[in-house]
């Protein structure tokens, strides 16, 4: 999972970062740290925000792939997720949701409008947009 996760991270970063390994902290306790190419390793305090939020969206979507294996397909139902993200991390979003909705329904909700056009470029075809302007 741990693998997956980091070539999720890799994408969701647009190779910011390459993977993902545990280190140990100051404490002696193990925690997350991403690679850059460079082999500069930063542990997820030391990342911005938004690099931190693709690490949580690429660990979550490894764990769900991870539960498909063995269930049933259930719904990835995401809120605003990607309000840390420029656009074009935002793209690669969507190219990952996009294949994760290969393997269950993907719901994305947001009110930042100009998300749709991002979205309708990333993945053209995988686009079904419901707008509740009145």
């Amino acid at each position: 999972m741990l693998e997956r996760a980091g070539r999720l991270f890799s994408e969701l970063t647009l190779g910011s970062f390459d993977h993902l390994e545990v280190d140990l902290n100051d404490k002696d306790e193990a925690c997350l740290v991403g690679r850059r190419n460079s082999g500069e390793r930063v542990p997820m305090e030391g990342m911005s925000d938004g690099s931190a939020d693709q690490l949580y969206l690429a660990l979550r979507i490894a764990a769900l792939e991870d539960y498909l294996e063995a269930a049933q397909p259930m719904p990835f139902v995401a809120d605003d997720l990607f309000v840390n993200f420029d656009d074009s991390r935002a793209a690669a979003g969507f190219r990952v949701l996009a294949s994760l909705a290969n393997r269950c329904q993907v719901i994305f909700f947001t009110h930042h409008a100009h998300l749709v056009e991002v979205a309708r470029s990333a993945v053209p075809r995988a686009v079904h947009v419901v707008s509740m302007d009145g």
